[in-house]
C-alpha cells in the first residue's frame, strides 16, 4: 500500500466542538453584548451632550467677553431699560467718538452688534434675552447672560464684572465665574419597590460631588440616599422630578451646575375582563369565545431611553379549569381548546376558548387571568419569572374570571313569541329533578315535579314583579296562555326559572347548578302588525308601517286594497308580538286624510260578519267615507288624495268584543278585561302607521 493510500484510509479524529458547549457560549456572549451595548449607550450620550454643553458655555463666554472689554474703555453706557431697547456703549475711537449698538432678535435668539451707521454683524445665537449691563457702583458694571440650546440639557449663565478705565474708579474688579456640567439622563422608566442608581458625571469643576433631592410630590417613603433613588410600593405619582446640584457654588451662592431627571412611575392600576361569542351556539360543542383583558395603569407605555431591563406590564398568567358535577376533569381536550395571544398593547392580551362538546347540566367551565406585573415573582411550578423590574409584589392585586355553565334547557334563538304554540325551547326534566334530589338530600327524584315560574318588568325599569307560577306545562318553553299578562304596547325583560316540588308542595331549585344554568333570560316585544297588501295595481307584501310618506301604497279611487295582517305569521310573533287568531275580530282601524299641513279624520264604514253595516261617526254620504268589510279584509277608498291607515287592538269598533286575560298580582289570578284599547301607532317613529296614495 502506497503513503498516499495510507493516508486515505488512516481513520481521522472528527472530535470538535458540541452543541451544549456553542450553546453555552451564545448566551455568554448575549449577556456580555448586553452590558457593553447599554454601558456603551450611556457613554456615547454623555459625550455627546457634553460637547453640546462645551460649544453653548464658550459661546457665551465669548459674547461676554467681548463687551466687557467694551466696557473697559467705555465714556458712557446706557443700559437697555425696556424691551426691545438697544445696550448703547459709548468709547473713543481713532476717528472720534465710537458708538456701539447692541440688540437682540426675540424671533431667533441672536444678539448682534452694530457700530455707528455699519452694517450689524452677528454676536451671538441661541440667547434667551439681551445681556443685562447693571452698574454696580462707580464705574463697575456687570453682564449677565443665559444661553440655551435645544440639544443641549443646561441652561448656562455667564457673568463679568467690569471695570470702565475711561471713568473715575471707584473699584476695579476683573473675574469670570465658575460654571460646571452634570452629565446624567434626562429620564428614567421605574417602579414600585425599585432602588436605582442614578450615574451621572460632573465636568468643568474639581468637586464631582453632586446633591440629588425629589422636588415633586412623591410618597413618604419614596426616597433619595446618596445617588440612589428608592421608589416606595405605594408610589401613586405618575411623575417625579428629580434635582441634582453640584456641591461647588458660585459667587452669588447657587450650584456652579445643575440637571433635572424626570422619573416616570409605571404601575398597574385596573383590571377589566369582557367575553363575546365569535361563532357557534353558546354553550355547544363548536362554540368559540374571546376573552380580553385590559390593564390600565401608569406610564404602561413608557419604554427607557437607555435602560435595558425592561419587562412589559402587560403580562397575564390564564388558568382553564373544567368540571363535571363538582369535580374537574384531567382529559381537558375533550372538553376545550384554550390558546393565548400575549402582546404589549391593551388591546394583545386576550385568550380563545372553543369548546369541543356541549356543556350538559352539571358542567362547569372556568377560565381565570391574573395580572403579573403587580406579583413581583412568578412561579408555574417548575420555573421561577421576574414580572416587573424590582421582583417585588406591590398591592392591589388584579384578576378576573370567565365562566360558562351547562343549561338544563335548550333554548332557540330570539325573544319569545305572544301566544304562540310554537315552543321557543325545552326543558330537561329529568335533570332538574336529578340535580335537585341532589342538593336535597331527596333518595327519588321520580317522586318530584318540575314546575316554571316566570317574572318581568317593563324594558327600562327596574320594577320586577313576584316570580309567578306559569300555566305552560311538560318540557316546553313557551308563553301561550301567560302572554295575556303583558300589554301589547309595551316592551318587556322577563326571566323563566325552573325547579322541582314535593308531594307536598316544598319547593327547590337546582342551585348547585348555578344560577344561569336554570335561569333563562330574554325579552318580549311590543306588538307589531304587518300587511300584505295588494290592489289592481300594486302587489306587495311584508309592509311593516315604517316607510316614508314619499313611498305610499298605491291604488285607485273606487278599487278594493286586499290586505292580511301577518298571515305568515299564524304560529310564531317573530314580527308581531301576537298570534292574529287572537284578535283578528279587533281590529282598531283609524283612517286619516292629508290636510294641508295636517290630518283629519275619515269616517269609516264596517260590514261585519252578519253583513251589516256599522258607522264609525257620523257623515252624510257613503261616498264621503273609507269602507272595511271584516270577512274579506279590504279597503276601499272613494276620493283621492293621500291617507294613512292608523293600528291598533281593543273594542272599539263594535261589534265583536275583544277579551283579554290580565293576570291580577294581589288576587294571582286571570280576569277578563274588555273594551281595552291599545293604539300601536308611533308618530315619532312611523311604527303601525301605513301610508295610501289614492289616485
Amino acid at each position: 500500500m502506497t503513503l498516499i493510500e495510507r493516508l486515505r484510509n488512516k481513520k481521522l479524529n472528527n472530535k470538535g466542538v458540541s452543541l451544549v458547549e456553542v450553546i453555552c457560549a451564545v448566551g455568554i456572549l448575549s449577556l456580555v453584548g448586553t452590558a457593553v451595548v447599554g454601558m456603551m449607550l450611556v457613554s456615547t450620550r454623555s459625550y455627546q451632550r457634553g460637547v453640546l454643553e462645551i460649544e453653548v458655555q464658550q459661546e457665551a463666554q465669548f459674547a461676554a467677553n467681548l463687551i466687557g472689554d467694551l466696557l473697559k474703555d467705555a465714556k458712557e453706557v446706557i443700559p437697555a431699560e425696556n424691551p426691545g431697547d438697544a445696550l448703547i456703549i459709548k468709547k473713543d475711537g481713532s476717528a472720534g467718538l465710537e458708538v456701539y449698538e447692541i440688540t437682540h432678535n426675540d424671533s431667533d435668539n441672536t444678539i448682534w452688534i452694530k457700530l455707528g451707521t455699519n452694517d450689524p454683524q452677528l454676536l451671538a445665537e441661541r440667547v434667551d434675552s439681551l445681556p443685562a449691563v447693571t452698574p454696580v457702583g462707580g464705574n463697575t458694571y456687570t453682564v449677565d447672560m443665559n444661553l440655551t440650546r435645544s440639544d443641549a440639557v443646561n441652561t448656562f449663565e455667564v457673568t463679568n464684572s467690569n471695570n470702565a478705565r475711561n471713568q473715575v474708579a471707584d473699584e476695579t474688579v476683573l473675574s469670570t465665574d465658575v460654571t460646571a456640567t452634570i452629565l446624567a439622563p434626562s429620564e428614567m422608566v421605574l417602579e414600585p419597590n425599585l432602588k436605582k442608581t442614578i450615574e451621572f458625571a460632573v465636568t468643568g469643576i474639581p468637586n464631582k460631588t453632586v446633591n440629588w433631592s425629589i422636588t415633586s410630590a412623591h410618597a413618604s417613603h419614596t426616597k433619595i440616599v446618596g445617588n440612589e433613588i428608592q421608589i416606595a410600593g405605594d408610589e401613586t405619582n405618575e411623575v417625579l422630578t428629580i434635582l441634582g446640584e453640584t456641591e461647588t457654588e458660585r459667587a452669588n451662592g447657587s450650584p456652579a451646575g445643575s440637571t433635572v431627571i424626570l422619573v416616570y412611575i409605571r404601575r398597574v392600576t385596573g383590571f377589566s375582563m369582557s367575553s363575546e361569542l365569535l361563532s357557534g351556539i353558546d354553550g355547544n360543542a363548536g362554540a368559540k369565545y374571546k376573552v380580553s383583558v385590559t390593564l390600565t395603569g401608569l406610564n404602561m407605555d413608557k419604554k427607557p431611553t437607555i435602560e435595558t431591563d425592561y419587562i412589559s406590564p402587560y403580562k397575564l398568567h390564564w388558568d382553564g379549569h373544567y368540571y363535571i358535577n363538582g369535580g374537574e376533569v384531567s382529559d381537558t381536550w375533550s372538553y376545550y381548546t384554550l390558546s393565548i395571544n400575549e402582546g404589549d398593547a391593551p388591546d394583545q392580551n386576550y385568550a380563545i376558548v372553543q369548546l369541543n362538546s356541549n356543556m350538559n347540566g352539571g358542567s362547569k367551565f372556568i377560565l381565570s387571568a391574573m395580572a403579573l406585573h403587580p406579583e413581583g415573582t412568578y412561579n408555574d411550578g417548575l420555573n421561577t419569572y421576574i414580572t416587573n423590574k424590582s421582583g417585588l409584589k406591590y398591592t392591589p392585586s388584579f384578576s378576573g374570571k370567565f365562566t360558562l355553565e351547562g343549561h338544563i334547557y335548550d333554548l332557540y334563538p330570539g325573544n319569545f313569541y305572544r301566544a304562540s304554540e310554537q315552543a321557543q325551547g325545552s326543558v330537561d326534566e329529568w335533570t332538574v329533578k336529578r340535580l335537585v334530589a341532589e342538593s336535597n338530600g331527596i333518595s327519588d327524584p321520580n317522586q318530584l315535579t318540575v314546575f316554571k315560574e316566570v317574572r318581568y318588568k317593563v324594558r327600562g325599569t327596574n320594577n320586577w314583579t313576584s316570580w309567578i307560577p306559569m300555566s305552560e306545562g311538560g318540557n316546553a318553553i313557551r308563553i301561550q296562555e301567560d302572554s295575556w299578562m303583558f300589554a301589547c304596547d309595551k316592551d318587556y325583560d322577563i326571566e323563566i326559572r325552573f325547579g322541582a316540588r314535593t308531594w307536598d308542595g316544598r319547593k327547590y331549585y337546582p342551585t348547585n347548578l348555578g344560577e344561569s344554568g336554570y335561569t333563562i333570560r330574554t325579552g318580549l316585544e311590543h306588538t307589531k302588525l304587518r300587511f300584505d297588501v295588494s290592489s289592481n295595481r300594486f302587489n306587495q307584501t311584508a309592509i311593516y308601517g315604517v316607510g316614508p310618506e314619499s313611498n305610499p301604497i298605491r291604488m285607485s279611487a273606487g278599487t278594493n286594497l286586499s290586505f292580511n295582517v301577518n298571515s305568515q305569521e299564524a304560529n310564531k310573533q317573530a314580527e308581531t308580538g301576537i298570534r292574529w287568531e287572537r284578535f283578528n275580530k279587533s281590529l282598531i282601524i283609524k283612517i286619516q286624510k292629508r290636510s294641508g299641513s295636517g290630518w283629519a279624520d275619515v269616517p269609516i264604514k264596517y260590514r261585519n260578519d252578519g253583513g251589516n253595516v256599522e258607522v264609525r261617526s257620523s257623515c252624510d254620504s257613503g261616498r264621503n267615507l273609507a269602507e272595511m268589510t271584516r270577512t274579506g279584509n279590504y279597503f276601499t277608498f272613494y276620493n283621492k288624495g293621500t291617507y294613512r291607515i292608523l293600528i291598533g287592538i281593543g273594542s272599539e269598533m263594535g261589534g265583536d268584543q275583544v277579551k283579554l286575560l290580565v293576570y291580577n298580582e294581589s288576587g294571582r289570578y286571570f280576569e277578563t278585561r274588555s273594551n281595552n284599547n291599545y293604539y300601536l301607532w308611533n308618530e315619532a317613529t312611523g311604527e303601525g302607521i301605513f301610508y295610501v296614495k289614492v289616485e
